[in-house]
C-alpha cells in the first residue's frame, strides 16, 4: 500500500489487531513475518521497558525496523500501554491459527513472561487492599484524555497475564533449563495470578453498566451533530485539548475490545455498550468504521452493521473522510473491512479443530465463496441462502 509521511513508516498496534488476521487466514508466512518481528524485537521492548523504568518487555507505540520507539509525543508514547498486551493478543491468535508449537515454545512464550514482568511493574498494586490501579493510561479511545484504568487496556492485561502464566506452567513441565534461565519462580507466577484477579473492570455504579474508564462520565456531554457535520475527522477544525474534555469517542474502544474477547461478555452486556457508545462516537478514525461493522455484525444489528460496512468499504474508493489523496490506503482499515465480513456477516468461530460458521449476508448479497485457512489446512466456504458447507482445499 501506499502511505504518507505521518506514520514514518513505523510499526503500530494496526497490523497486530487489524490486519494480522487477515494474514493469518489468508497468507500464513505473511502472517509469521509479522510475529516474527515482534519476537525479534523483544530486546529492544526489554531496552524500552527499561528506559521508561519499568520491568520486562513493554512494546512501543511507533516501532521502527529495530523496535525501538519512535513516538515524539509523551502522551501518546507514554499512555497507550495497550498495544504491549495488543502484540501479545495477536501472536497468541497466530499460534491458535497455525498450530506452530516450536514458534510458541521458542518465541511466544518468552514475550508473554517478559510482558507479564512488565504489567506487574507499571500498576500500582496495593495487595493488602486488594486493588491494583492501571494510573496514567489512554486506550483506544484517544480523545478520553490521560485516564485511569482503561477497560480496553485492563481486560488485555488479563489475557496477556493467562497466557504467561500458562507459558511459565508449560516451560517448567517441558524444559525446566529455560524455565532456570528466564529465572522464573512459582513465586513470581503467583503474583501475576494476583495481579490478574485484583485489575479493576470500570462500571457505572448506578447501572452497573461498562464504562471505558474512570473519567469518562466526568466529560462534558456534547451533541456531536454541533462538532462535526460529515465524515471528516472533526479534530480539523476543533483542538485535541478540547476534544479530550467532550464525552465523546474518537473510534471503538469498548466496542473494540467485545468484538476481540466476545466471550467475555454477555450478549445484554455488548448491546448496552453498543446504546452507550455507539451513539457518542465521532470515528475520527479510519479504523473506526469498520470495528463498529464488525460488532454490529457479531451482535446481531444487521441495518447498523450493514451501514458502517459500506463505510468501511469505501473509504478509499469514495473518498468517505477525505484524507485518501493526502494519506494513501489506509490498510489497516481495509483489514477490519475483512473481518466485519469474516467474523462479523459470516460468524466464524475457531472453538476447536473444525471451524463453525453462523451466515448472515448483507442484503442483496445472494451468494459468497471465501477461502482460509486453519490449522495447516486450505478451506472452502460456501454460503447460499442462509446454509453454508465447508470442504477441505
Amino acid at each position: 500500500g501506499l502511505s504518507h509521511g505521518r506514520y514514518k513508516g513505523c510499526y503500530f498496534w494496526d497490523t497486530d489487531l487489524f490486519m494480522l488476521p487477515f494474514f493469518l487466514k489468508n497468507d500464513l508466512q505473511a502472517a509469521k513475518s509479522l510475529c516474527d518481528y515482534r519476537a525479534r524485537s523483544l530486546p529492544a521492548a526489554k531496552e524500552h521497558s527499561r528506559r521508561m523504568n519499568t520491568a520486562g518487555a513493554r512494546y512501543p507505540w511507533m516501532a521502527a525496523l529495530d523496535g525501538s520507539e519512535q513516538c515524539e509525543t509523551w502522551d501518546i508514547g507514554c499512555s497507550e500501554l495497550h498495544v504491549t498486551a495488543d502484540v501479545v493478543y495477536a501472536l497468541d491468535a497466530y499460534c491458535k491459527a497455525s498450530g506452530d508449537s516450536t514458534f510458541y515454545l521458542e518465541k511466544a512464550a518468552e514475550v508473554y513472561i517478559e510482558t507479564a514482568r512488565f504489567w506487574v511493574s507499571r500498576y500500582t498494586y496495593r495487595p493488602e487492599l486488594g486493588r491494583a490501579d492501571l494510573l496514567f493510561c489512554k486506550g483506544p479511545d484517544e480523545y478520553c484524555g490521560i485516564t485511569n484504568n482503561n477497560l480496553f487496556t485492563n481486560c488485555m492485561v488479563k489475557f496477556n497475564l493467562d497466557l504467561a502464566i500458562k507459558a511459565a506452567l508449560k516451560l517448567k513441565e517441558t524444559d525446566p533449563n529455560r524455565y532456570s534461565k528466564l529465572s522464573l519462580s512459582d513465586e513470581e507466577v503467583l503474583a501475576w495470578h494476583s495481579l490478574r484477579d485484583n485489575l479493576k473492570e470500570c462500571r457505572d455504579p448506578q447501572t452497573g453498566r461498562y464504562l471505558p474508564d474512570e473519567t469518562f462520565t466526568r466529560l462534558e456531554p456534547v451533541d456531536i451533530k454541533t462538532l462535526k457535520t460529515d465524515d471528516g475527522a472533526s479534530y480539523h477544525h476543533v483542538c485535541f485539548d478540547r476534544l479530550q474534555r467532550y464525552q465523546v469517542i474518537k473510534q471503538a474502544d469498548t466496542l473494540l475490545l467485545m468484538s476481540r474477547l466476545p466471550k467475555k461478555f454477555t450478549p445484554e452486556e455488548r448491546l448496552n455498550a453498543w446504546e452507550d457508545f455507539e451513539p457518542c462516537c465521532l470515528h475520527d478514525s479510519t479504523l473506526s468504521f469498520a470495528s463498529h461493522a464488525l460488532f454490529a455484525a457479531q451482535n446481531g444489528l444487521q441495518e447498523a452493521a450493514e451501514k458502517y460496512f459500506k463505510k468501511a468499504l469505501y473509504l478509499d474508493l469514495h473518498e468517505i473522510m477525505n484524507n485518501t489523496g493526502k494519506e494513501g490506503l489506509h490498510l489497516a482499515c481495509l483489514g477490519e473491512t475483512w473481518s466485519s465480513i469474516f467474523f462479523g456477516f459470516l460468524g466464524a468461530t475457531f472453538d476447536g479443530d473444525t471451524p463453525v460458521f453462523s451466515p448472515v449476508l448483507p442484503s442483496g448479497w445472494k451468494a459468497l465463496r471465501m477461502n482460509f485457512y486453519w490449522r495447516g489446512e486450505f478451506y472452502r466456504l460456501m454460503v447460499f441462502e442462509g446454509r453454508y458447507s465447508i470442504s477441505r482445499i
